[in-house]
């Protein structure tokens, strides 16, 4: 259950799930025993909790982890919630990865099956230096790639989830894909390797929590932003690959070309064809994810003021066959 759900509970009510420790602290309470006093939390919000007469197994598990599984009471202290802890429990990282999910916190496909048909889609690149690029930079450089495969897509709004970032790329990989399919006149290595590279430099852009979440910006996100440090990343992975310059300098300005215009952060509009459909495929991934994401807190037959998207979104009663 969402922390930020259970006060529209009464005192006594039940809850249990996975949860983040953002602060804990050993105490004493008037008749001498040691209690834990903390706060847990997650995206949606953050409760002070008490664990009275703490075990000092429980002790060393809140000393070592900032992660934990809980089983507590709501209580109410002068009319703000806290939580009454009863037991707690490390869980495994497939415990931690379900309740992400069953929270939206994770990408809704599966995370290894995404990451293989990357994979495929980089096999089917033809031209080999291109191709050896790209394996090097999501096989090779294994420290990269596992960052790559649970990191989120944005700080908030469009795919700010774990495995968010993944997602997009193959979302738009994907649609390069079905457009490659529909004209013969496109690039197709070339679109692939820009919709794959595109936004390699969110890794390093966005910072995330212990549990792989979005919190803001690293130091060199603010600096930088992503677009810079894509085209740093990419320009590696060419020299590691020998790729032609002429090459080289035509994924570079697809990156600092995908958000189209100046005022979305591109200094450059796109030149070619490619860099062009690199630009909307993405914004097509980014817009589609927005809509859903408004329309899920909608009820059938409402409306809601995005500020996001800078209009009213309806979520319509239409169900179709």
């Amino acid at each position: 259950m969402r922390l930020g759900e259970v006060t529209k509970h009464p005192k006594g009510f039940r809850i249990a799930g996975i949860y983040q420790v953002a602060r804990f602290e050993v105490k004493t309470a008037k008749n001498g025993k040691a209690y834990g006093d903390c706060v847990v939390s997650d995206p949606s919000f953050e409760i002070p909790a008490k664990y009275w007469d703490i075990p000092a197994e429980s002790v060393a598990l809140f000393q070592q982890n900032s992660i934990l599984g809980l089983e507590a009471t709501l209580d109410y202290f002068k009319e703000s919630p806290q939580l009454t802890i009863d037991r707690v429990y490390v869980p495994s990282p497939q415990e931690i990865d379900q309740s992400l999910q069953s929270l939206g916190l994770m990408a809704p496909r599966d995370i290894g099956g995404m990451y293989r048909q990357l994979e495929d889609i980089i096999a089917g690149v033809r031209h080999n230096r291109l191709r050896q690029m790209l394996v090097w930079i999501f096989s090779t450089n294994t420290s990269f790639a596992e960052q790559f495969k649970r990191h989120p897509g944005a700080v908030r709004n469009h795919h700010a989830y774990i495995g968010g970032l993944l997602q997009h790329t193959l979302e738009v990989a994907e649609a390069a894909l079905d457009q490659c399919a529909r004209n013969d006149r496109i690039n197709k290595d070339l679109l692939l390797a820009a919709a794959l590279v595109h936004d390699i430099g969110k890794v390093r852009e966005i910072a995330v929590d212990a549990l792989g979440l979005p919190v803001g910006f690293t130091k060199e996100g603010k600096l930088l932003r992503h677009i810079s440090l894509g085209m740093e990343l990419v320009g590696q992975a060419c020299r590691e690959a020998q790729v032609e310059e002429e090459v080289d300098v035509i994924l570079k300005h697809c990156i600092l070309s995908h958000h189209g215009q100046a005022e979305w952060g591109s200094p450059v509009a796109p030149m070619l064809l490619e860099a062009e459909l690199l630009h909307y495929l993405d914004n097509l991934s980014a817009k589609t994810e927005q809509f859903v994401r408004e329309q899920e807190r909608l009820e059938p037959g409402d409306f809601t003021k995005s500020y996001v998207l800078r209009r009213e979104v309806y979520r319509t009663s239409f169900v179709g066959d």
